[in-house]
């Protein structure tokens, strides 16, 4: 009859490791949701970009093209102003872009810094 020998057969989690392991992984769905929103953000931006430059031809005046975006982007509570835009007329269209950080607070004085730029170029 054969014998099994018990230590080197046994597989699986400890209690200590489970508690480990469940700890990380709480800790990175943690994050990930506290960042969604600023990447929610970032896409409602990006969506308000193209259609502000989709709204005017090329011998649009910046301050209207400014206003238009401010006035969109109040209603999607973004936090870039129309004065931060950076408006460039190219191959006959109005390009639009703009930079700027946001900071995600995750635990504590610990935070996350996103660096995001968006630009879009309208269809006129």
């Amino acid at each position: 009859m054969r014998t099994l020998n018990s230590a080197s057969k046994q597989r699986g989690l400890s209690l200590f490791g489970f508690i480990i392991l469940a700890a990380v992984v709480g800790f990175v769905m943690f994050t990930s949701f506290r960042c969604v929103p600023a990447w929610t953000e970032f896409f409602s931006l990006k969506k308000v970009l193209l259609a502000t430059a989709n709204e005017f031809s090329i011998e649009a005046s910046s301050p209207v093209i400014r206003n238009a975006f401010d006035r969109r982007a109040q209603i999607d509570d973004l936090p870039v102003k129309g004065s931060e835009l950076d408006i460039r007329k190219e191959n006959g269209k109005i390009v639009l872009a703009v930079s700027y950080a946001r900071r995600v607070p995750v635990a504590g004085n610990m935070s996350l810094l996103f660096d995001f730029e968006a630009s879009a170029a309208g269809s006129k």
